[in-house]
């Protein structure tokens, strides 16, 4: 354990330092910055923090090698997270199409396919489990594109993807904690998994909370998302995490139905909300501005960017909440 502790520190300073020095110093000389759409005055942000996430994650792994602590379920989260941020790397600089992109990231599920880290039961309330390991290996690649993805797309304000991802995974990692404590399992094996990516994760919110002092790119997005799908499957705790994950998932359904289909935010010909020039936020009553979540807490009277963020994480609090419950009915309960 003490391997572990060494290495989670280290992660850790790795991603504050990668943060500090390299994307708030020398990326926006490079330009590698976004607009933070929702200010009045529309400053300029930089881009792609999620690389910090990557750096703590690839230290914390060569620490857990080098001193004999990594498993095989480490390093398929790591590989997972590796390849996920990849693809978002190259999306943030060069731009993949709408539909490549959800396509490439079902590629982020081999690791765990190739290395053989998951169940070949799932498991649901009132102690029901299905043995499916042929179907597994189908649902592994699509479970990963649904969460990278789902996360990707619930980037909409400052903090609401990184602060809603560490929600989801802190609920994850309780509701394996409680699954353990009713039917027993390796408490090291997880914990390492858990460490080499939650502290990176709360250091990456830190930065991206209102007001954003970096913005997470896709690098993140993806990064992040390929975190919950493959700690979930990993771990066997997939019912909670569809439970926990239900806020990101109906938003990615409101946008994609509204929009008829995948698309990139550049492509969209009015954007959903208004901005005024006290920073007061409103629903664009216009019929080509697409219908999202967002607009719906605008309706229920949030009318602040910070307020709108607040609403979301409560949101995600809330069905965290339930998804821990969820573990309980899975596991503890018997007929």
């Amino acid at each position: 354990m003490l391997e572990l502790l060494i290495a989670t520190a280290l992660g850790l300073a790795a991603t504050y330092f990668f943060i500090n020095g390299i994307v708030m110093r020398i990326f926006p000389s490079r330009r590698i910055v976004g607009t933070d759409v929702h200010k009045p005055d529309k400053p300029e942000i930089p881009e792609m923090g999620g690389v910090g996430l990557l750096a703590g994650t690839c230290v914390y792994i060569a620490v857990a090698a080098l001193t004999g602590a990594m498993s095989g379920e480490m390093l398929s989260i790591f590989l997972t997270i590796v390849v996920a941020g990849g693809i978002g790397i190259i999306d943030d600089i060069f731009g993949l199409d709408k539909r490549v992109k959800p396509a490439l990231c079902t590629l982020a599920g081999l690791p765990i396919l190739l290395i053989g880290s998951y169940p070949i039961e799932l498991a649901v309330p009132f102690s029901v489990s299905f043995h499916i390991p042929i179907l597994y290996v189908l649902l592994v690649p699509i479970a990963i594109a649904v969460t990278t993805n789902a996360i990707n797309m619930f980037d909409v304000m400052n903090g609401v993807a990184s602060g809603s991802s560490l929600i989801v995974l802190s609920s994850l990692v309780i509701a394996w904690l409680a699954k353990y404590m009713l039917v027993g399992g390796d408490v090291t094996t997880m914990m390492g998994g858990a460490l080499m990516v939650l502290p990176p994760m709360a250091v990456l919110f830190w930065y991206n909370r209102y007001p954003s002092k970096i913005f997470l790119g896709d690098t993140g997005t993806l990064a992040l998302g390929a975190v919950i799908g493959a700690f979930s499957i990993v771990y066997g705790v997939e019912f909670p995490a569809i439970v926990a994950m239900m806020v990101p998932i109906t938003n990615a359904f409101f946008s994609l139905f509204s929009h008829g289909g995948l698309f990139e935010r550049s492509e969209l010909k009015e954007r959903p909300i208004l901005i005024a020039a006290d920073g007061k936020l409103s629903s664009n009553p216009s019929p080509n501005a697409p219908l999202t979540l967002t607009k719906i807490m605008l309706l229920l009277g949030y009318d602040r960017e910070k307020d709108v963020s607040a609403g979301f994480i409560y949101l995600t609090l809330a069905m965290s909440a339930a998804a821990i419950f969820s573990a309980i009915l899975i596991w503890g309960v018997r007929f």
